[in-house]
């Protein structure tokens, strides 16, 4: 989002230049407003229409206060766990900076406005998270004690294409999409068979 750029170059880590939370706006994003909110949901639903409803989203962020790099996500159901924390716990062995224990997943009222709720509710994508990396340092693993940098970053995006990947391998029925029974290779599922997950009671 160009004015949340603008926003930062301005002092503000948080607030557009409109002065509002940007993962805040996802629900019903004005075009206006909020261009390229408005235009990702556009794509989104483009896809689930044609039947490729993506397989994993995520935004990434920064966090003021928790220490390390951790992923919120959501559980509403147990027979959801095993799909929605198969990719932290790939990144939690792989990727130094990553820290389970840090990570979360409930559904709070307070996010439901947020890109992994949304979405999540919305079109129905399971994995759907926030990966968050800390302002605040590294207090476990290799980094511990130490800032985060350019390069744990840069090694942290790394390792997360490499967990998608690793996910996307992974011989276990979890790995299947939550959508269907007869999912390809791609990042992107078939709803063909009309089995769509209705997340409407979570």
């Amino acid at each position: 989002e160009s004015s949340g750029i603008n926003a930062e170059y301005g002092g503000s880590h948080r607030c557009s230049l409109l002065g509002v939370d940007m993962n805040r706006q996802w629900i019903n994003p004005q075009p206006h407003l909020f261009p390229s909110l408005h235009n990702t949901k556009g794509l989104i639903q483009v896809l689930v229409a044609l039947g490729k409803r993506p397989v994993l989203f995520c935004d990434f962020h920064g966090h003021s206060r928790k220490k390390n790099v951790f992923m919120y996500g959501n559980i509403t159901q147990p027979s959801h766990n095993a799909t929605v924390k198969l990719l932290p716990t790939i990144l939690d062995i792989h990727a130094p900076a990553f820290s389970f224990g840090n990570c979360c997943f409930t559904v709070e009222k307070s996010r439901e406005s947020t890109a992994r709720v949304t979405l999540w509710r919305q079109f129905g994508i399971s994995r759907s998270y926030t990966l968050e990396s800390s302002y605040c340092g590294a207090d476990q693993g290799l980094y511990k004690g130490c800032q985060l940098g350019t390069q744990h970053l840069e090694e942290m995006g790394s390792k997360f294409c490499e967990g998608l990947l690793i996910m996307s391998s992974a011989d276990q029925p979890c790995c299947l999409s939550d959508n269907t029974d007869d999912e390809d290779d791609s990042f992107f599922s078939s709803d063909s068979d009309g089995t769509d997950e209705d997340d409407s009671s979570a």
